[in-house]
């Protein structure tokens, strides 16, 4: 190849790039070249984006103390691992990052207990072994200072039998296994998911997977500012639909501003919730001195009708 064009390519490559591992390295005398993995350019190129690229925006949001900095982190990941062409898949990752509002998705069936008796089965260990002991015992953790932390204690069970080498899973492959976790019925077909991650992953993004299955990523940022630093509108369109896949679809573009949207008959609405306060003071000064009316309230589960001709939909919170 021509030196001036190596020269020229290595310097448009200095810019860093959102896009994963090193895949090419040529020689020329003087001269070494190593060339990224291109910024996807479809949604198709954006399902390639690799699972560990999220994680390393998850760590990296954990060390920050500011809102701000956690919500350029986010920003930063979208940017430059999707890129403007491919905006059509961010749904594929905002369902991880806020996993507790995905409904594309069933349920796992898998609270700690049960996950944690589904991973000493996918790691083929002896139930009264020392590290199925410290999984099914986690609020103890055996004494270590992660107890308490299910994610935490499995990872350092994990990390002595899976090491920190990546396994190079990108996000579309973690969302094909998080839906043949969600379709299985028996502990042994969840186990067998389980297993086939844990062959692929390290003990890091493990950590984390688990943290999505438990839908508690613990990243000290609030739903509201993710949607915010998603897209301006992107709270408000969620607060009307409840459907994330349906903001991530239509809010693509965040320079370009949506209508409010009213309630539609079919789609649940997000219900308002009562803000905490410490005392009976407190909440009176919010009301600013306007009358008021209390009441008990009742045990009991609050359901959304909606109610479309002869179709009717129940919607639980």
């Amino acid at each position: 190849p021509n030196p001036l064009e190596l020269v020229r390519e290595k310097e448009q490559r200095k810019k860093k790039q959102y896009s994963g591992d090193t895949i090419l390295q040529r020689e020329a005398p003087g001269l070494t070249l190593c060339r990224p993995h291109p910024a996807p350019t479809t949604p198709a190129m954006a399902a390639t984006v690799r699972f560990g690229l999220l994680v390393a925006m998850f760590q990296a949001m954990t060390r920050d103390r500011t809102s701000a900095k956690k919500r350029g982190r986010l920003r930063t990941f979208l940017d430059r691992a999707y890129g403007a062409s491919g905006r059509d898949d961010y749904f594929s990752a905002l369902r991880l990052i806020l996993p507790s509002l995905d409904r594309e998705r069933g349920s796992y069936g898998l609270k700690e207990a049960a996950l944690a008796a589904a991973l000493v089965e996918a790691l083929g260990i002896a139930k009264d072994s020392p590290d199925a002991v410290r999984l099914t015992n986690w609020r103890r953790g055996g004494g270590g200072r992660n107890a308490g932390n299910f994610s935490l204690v499995a990872a350092e069970v994990l990390q002595r039998r899976q090491g920190m080498t990546s396994g190079g899973l990108t996000i579309k492959e973690v969302n094909d296994a998080l839906d043949r976790l969600s379709a299985s019925d028996t502990r042994s077909e969840k186990a067998s998911v389980l297993s086939s991650l844990i062959k692929k992953t390290n003990a890091l993004e493990m950590k984390w997977l688990l943290m999505i299955i438990i839908k508690d990523l613990k990243l000290g940022i609030s739903e509201k500012s993710i949607f915010h630093e998603f897209h301006p509108d992107a709270e408000d369109l969620f607060n009307v639909t409840c459907d994330l896949k349906r903001v991530c679809e239509k809010l693509n573009d965040r320079s370009q501003r949506h209508k409010r949207q009213d309630i539609e008959v079919g789609k649940a609405v997000r219900p308002q919730l009562a803000m905490r306060v410490g005392n009976a003071s407190s909440a009176w000064k919010k009301l600013h001195g306007k009358p008021v009316v209390a009441e008990c309230k009742f045990d009991g589960d609050r359901i959304q009708i909606h109610k479309n001709g002869e179709e009717i939909h129940f919607f639980s919170r």
